[in-house]
Protein backbone atom coordinates (compact mmCIF):
# COMPACT_ATOMS: atom_id res chain seq x y z
CA UNK A 1 0.00 0.00 0.00
CA UNK A 2 3.08 2.48 0.79
CA UNK A 3 4.02 2.20 -3.11
CA UNK A 4 0.46 3.47 -3.97
CA UNK A 5 0.43 6.53 -1.80
CA UNK A 6 -0.01 10.06 -3.46
CA UNK A 7 -1.69 11.34 -6.41
CA UNK A 8 -2.59 9.60 -9.62
CA UNK A 9 -4.02 11.15 -13.24
CA UNK A 10 -6.42 9.08 -15.56
CA UNK A 11 -4.23 8.14 -18.66
CA UNK A 12 -6.52 5.63 -20.32
CA UNK A 13 -9.53 3.97 -19.66
CA UNK A 14 -11.52 1.17 -20.95
CA UNK A 15 -15.00 0.15 -20.08
CA UNK A 16 -17.00 -3.06 -22.25
CA UNK A 17 -14.12 -2.83 -24.81
CA UNK A 18 -14.88 0.71 -26.06
CA UNK A 19 -12.25 3.74 -25.13
CA UNK A 20 -13.79 6.01 -22.41
CA UNK A 21 -10.88 8.39 -21.93
CA UNK A 22 -12.89 11.36 -22.76
CA UNK A 23 -15.62 10.10 -20.17
CA UNK A 24 -12.86 10.57 -17.44
CA UNK A 25 -10.67 13.53 -18.39
CA UNK A 26 -9.33 14.75 -15.21
CA UNK A 27 -9.87 12.39 -13.15
CA UNK A 28 -7.53 11.55 -9.97
CA UNK A 29 -7.29 8.59 -7.66
CA UNK A 30 -5.85 9.96 -4.45
CA UNK A 31 -4.36 7.52 -1.75
CA UNK A 32 -3.95 8.30 1.66
CA UNK A 33 -2.52 5.64 4.22
CA UNK A 34 -5.77 3.35 3.80
CA UNK A 35 -8.57 5.74 2.13
CA UNK A 36 -8.95 6.81 -2.02
CA UNK A 37 -10.14 9.14 -3.36
CA UNK A 38 -11.64 8.98 -7.15
CA UNK A 39 -11.66 12.77 -8.03
CA UNK A 40 -13.56 13.01 -11.36
CA UNK A 41 -15.39 16.51 -11.96
CA UNK A 42 -19.02 16.21 -10.97
CA UNK A 43 -18.74 13.34 -9.09
CA UNK A 44 -16.29 12.08 -6.40
CA UNK A 45 -15.97 9.08 -4.05
CA UNK A 46 -14.32 8.02 -1.62
CA UNK A 47 -13.43 4.97 1.08
CA UNK A 48 -10.86 2.47 1.90
CA UNK A 49 -8.57 0.54 0.03
CA UNK A 50 -7.44 -3.42 0.57
CA UNK A 51 -4.89 -4.60 -0.88
CA UNK A 52 -3.75 -8.71 -1.13
CA UNK A 53 -0.32 -8.70 -2.49
CA UNK A 54 0.36 -12.48 -2.38
CA UNK A 55 -2.47 -13.33 -4.94
CA UNK A 56 -1.42 -13.68 -8.42
CA UNK A 57 -2.75 -11.25 -10.03
CA UNK A 58 -1.93 -8.89 -6.80
CA UNK A 59 -5.92 -7.84 -5.61
CA UNK A 60 -7.45 -4.57 -4.88
CA UNK A 61 -10.70 -3.77 -3.59
CA UNK A 62 -12.36 -0.57 -3.22
CA UNK A 63 -15.22 0.08 -0.54
CA UNK A 64 -17.34 2.63 -1.44
CA UNK A 65 -19.59 5.25 -0.14
CA UNK A 66 -23.65 4.35 0.06
CA UNK A 67 -24.43 7.80 -1.08
CA UNK A 68 -21.17 8.18 -4.01
CA UNK A 69 -21.57 6.76 -7.80
CA UNK A 70 -21.45 2.74 -6.87
CA UNK A 71 -23.79 3.25 -3.87
CA UNK A 72 -21.61 1.54 -1.39
CA UNK A 73 -19.95 -1.65 -3.16
CA UNK A 74 -17.50 -2.98 -2.84
CA UNK A 75 -15.30 -3.18 -6.14
CA UNK A 76 -13.46 -5.99 -6.34
CA UNK A 77 -10.51 -6.02 -8.81
CA UNK A 78 -6.56 -6.77 -9.65
CA UNK A 79 -3.96 -4.47 -10.32
CA UNK A 80 0.11 -3.99 -11.86
CA UNK A 81 1.80 -1.29 -10.08
CA UNK A 82 5.06 -0.66 -12.52
CA UNK A 83 6.60 2.30 -11.49
CA UNK A 84 5.03 5.61 -11.80
CA UNK A 85 2.28 3.56 -13.33
CA UNK A 86 -0.81 1.53 -11.98
CA UNK A 87 -2.68 -0.67 -14.24
CA UNK A 88 -6.82 -1.27 -12.09
CA UNK A 89 -9.07 -3.82 -13.73
CA UNK A 90 -12.28 -3.40 -11.48
CA UNK A 91 -15.79 -5.04 -11.80
CA UNK A 92 -17.96 -1.93 -11.38
CA UNK A 93 -21.62 -4.18 -10.48
CA UNK A 94 -20.65 -7.64 -9.12
CA UNK A 95 -18.48 -9.43 -6.48
CA UNK A 96 -16.69 -11.06 -8.90
CA UNK A 97 -13.19 -10.15 -9.19
CA UNK A 98 -11.77 -10.12 -12.61
CA UNK A 99 -8.84 -12.22 -13.40
CA UNK A 100 -7.29 -10.63 -16.38
CA UNK A 101 -6.57 -7.54 -17.17
CA UNK A 102 -9.58 -6.77 -19.72
CA UNK A 103 -12.76 -5.04 -19.95
CA UNK A 104 -14.43 -6.99 -22.85
CA UNK A 105 -18.05 -6.33 -24.44
CA UNK A 106 -20.75 -6.79 -22.52
CA UNK A 107 -18.97 -6.90 -18.84
CA UNK A 108 -19.07 -5.02 -16.06
CA UNK A 109 -15.65 -4.50 -15.92
CA UNK A 110 -13.19 -1.26 -15.80
CA UNK A 111 -9.51 -1.14 -16.93
CA UNK A 112 -8.00 1.99 -15.51
CA UNK A 113 -4.31 2.79 -16.20
CA UNK A 114 -3.14 6.00 -13.99
CA UNK A 115 0.23 7.72 -14.29
CA UNK A 116 2.16 9.22 -10.34
CA UNK A 117 1.21 13.32 -10.66
CA UNK A 118 4.76 14.30 -10.59
CA UNK A 119 3.90 17.87 -9.03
Amino acid sequence: LKALQGTWNIHAATLAARDHIDDFAGMKLVVKGADYTIALPGNDDKGAIKLDEAKSPKHIDLSTRKDGPFKGRNLAGIYKLDGDTVLLCLNSEKPERPSTFEAPAKTPLMLLTFKRDKK
